[in-house]
């Protein structure tokens, strides 16, 4: 069972954002819902909960769906620059996770 995932009032609006984005791509491509849906393995109303910016749609599903419209790389992308994470390591260093071995560094 999805469980609820507490947000900001501004991550949601992203969400929504990008559900909203998510539709304009489809309806660009001229697909329905139904037409997504079945290329993604998923349901209709899956389909409306990732346009309506709902938190209980997975990682997964967008990924699918992006692939689908046009564009595999732009999810793994997002992190590819990191200037905040940069800055940090920078002023306070980087620590290692403890206790973990044989864990790629990326």
């Amino acid at each position: 069972m999805p469980r609820d995932v507490l947000l900001t009032t501004d991550e949601h609006d992203a969400l929504e954002r990008l559900g909203r984005r998510v539709r304009l791509a489809r309806l660009r491509r001229n697909l329905t819902q139904e037409d997504l849906a079945e290329r993604a393995g998923t349901t209709r109303k899956t389909v409306r909960a990732l346009e309506q910016g709902r938190e209980t749609v997975s990682v997964g599903l967008l990924l699918k769906v992006m692939t689908i419209l046009g564009y595999p790389d732009r999810l793994p992308a997002l992190l590819e620059s990191d200037p905040i994470g940069e800055d940090l390591e920078e002023v306070h260093g980087r620590k290692r996770a403890g206790g973990v071995s044989g864990v790629a560094d990326f």
